[in-house]
């Protein structure tokens, strides 16, 4: 009978060490998976988006690299092909608003590669269609209509 208690005994304190260890482990690993979050969250403010402009001239992508919600970022790439002879060309650019800093509006994109400027407008042609305009020194050399997607 006093054999049976200690086993019963002994079991116990297994199980409790057991337990405890397991514990433990369970507990480095929730706190693992908590540091994991908190470091990537900062990374999920960022909004990075696509937008494919796909006119009759060019095809290009913008990207849109900025806190989520702002309207004014200068953190866009533009990436740019002419359909004719597929030459390319990847820019760094902003967003163009107006009324800042009280009520931004967003009236499009720009970029520039010393005396050119690329600019991307909402169109007045017609719903989801965009102006893509090409200058040199302010003077038109290239433009386009096309849809945004």
């Amino acid at each position: 009978m006093f054999l049976v208690k200690c086993n019963r005994v002994l079991q116990l304190k297994l199980s409790m060490i057991v337990t405890r260890k397991w514990n433990q482990h369970m507990i480095k690993k929730i706190i693992h998976i908590i540091i994991m979050v908190l470091i990537g969250l900062p990374s999920l403010s960022l909004a990075k988006s696509v937008s494919h402009f796909e006119g009759k001239i060019f095809k290009a992508d913008i990207t849109y690299s900025c806190e989520e919600g702002n309207l004014t970022c200068d953190n866009v790439s533009l990436k740019s092909r002419k359909v004719k002879d597929n030459s390319s060309i990847v820019l760094k650019g902003e967003t163009i608003n107006t009324n800042c800093p009280d009520v931004c509006d967003f009236r499009g994109y720009r970029f520039t590669n010393g005396k050119y400027e690329y600019s991307f407008y909402p169109s007045q042609k017609g719903d989801n269609l965009w102006d893509y305009i090409v200058t040199f020194k302010g003077d038109v050399i290239a433009q386009d209509v096309g849809v945004m997607k």
